[in-house]
Formats: C-alpha cells, structure tokens, sequence
C-alpha cells in the first residue's frame, strides 16, 4: 500500500500558525529563562571564587537551579534577607508559570477561537487565550530581567 507523504502541518490556517508560533515562543522563552538563571549563578559563583561548572553530568531544573541560588545570594547578603525574599517571589511566579506550561504541553488540544484549548489533569476543559499565553511569556522575560538585577 503507498502512503502519501503530507507535511505534518499541511492545510493549516492563519489561527493554527498563531497557535504554533505561540507555543513555540513559550517554550523558548523558558529555556531562555533557564539559560539566563545559569547564567547569574555562574556571576555569583565567579565572584565568590568558585570556578566550577553548573550541572556537570545533567542539565539541572528550575528548582534546583533556584534553589542553587538562594544558597548563593544568602552567603553573599547575609543579613538582607529581601534579597532572599524576592527570590521566593520569583519562584512562586516561576511554579505557575511552570504549571501553565505544563497544561499547554501535557493537555493540548486543539485550536479554538482566540486561543486553544487544553485539558488540565482532572480532564476538565481549560481554554487558553492568545493574550493569556503572550501575558506568561511577558513574564518570564521579566523574571529573567528580575533575576539579573539580583
């Protein structure tokens, strides 16, 4: 039997493009979150003389990142502890973002008008807006931006 041969994304239209190139400027924008997160950790482990690589045999996770950096910044402000404290912040923020992220990569479902929509772990129906999904990757730029500034 001779199967045709189609792109993937054959035939889709301008809303299903919105879609993907949404998506797919989540899950950049959290690696990129990551990369810079590695990236602070390694200016605050330069400065404090330690020369060593993060992560030598695998890439380490957001929450062993974060928690790799409130060690750090608690050794080098010892007594400011809203230092620590906006750390704490941006980690809550990070879990829900974590958790939306999750729901559009695990629950994903199809396009709907202005958005898609998803199904969440207890199967109900979730829909995701093009503007709710443009809001979370705003935020994770800033809690970049945030991270640096630390």
């Amino acid at each position: 039997m001779l199967m045709k041969h189609m792109p993937a994304f054959n035939g889709l239209n301008a809303l299903d493009d919105d879609l993907l190139c949404g998506v797919g400027r989540l899950i950049c924008a959290w690696g990129v979150l990551e990369q810079r997160l590695e990236q602070k950790i390694g200016m605050l482990r330069e400065a404090a003389g330690d020369v060593r690589t993060l992560g030598s045999r695998t890439r380490p996770g957001m929450a062993k990142l974060f928690g790799e950096l409130r060690a750090m910044v608690s050794i080098r402000d010892r007594r400011n502890a809203t230092v620590l404290s906006d750390i704490a912040a941006l980690e809550r923020d990070l879990q829900r973002i974590d958790r939306f992220r999750g729901l559009i990569v695990s629950g994903f479902q199809g396009a709907e008008p202005d958005g898609f929509g998803c199904r969440d772990q207890k199967n109900a129906h979730v829909h995701v807006s093009f503007d709710q999904l443009s809001a979370e990757i705003t935020l994770l730029g800033l809690i970049g931006d945030r991270l640096m500034e630390l």
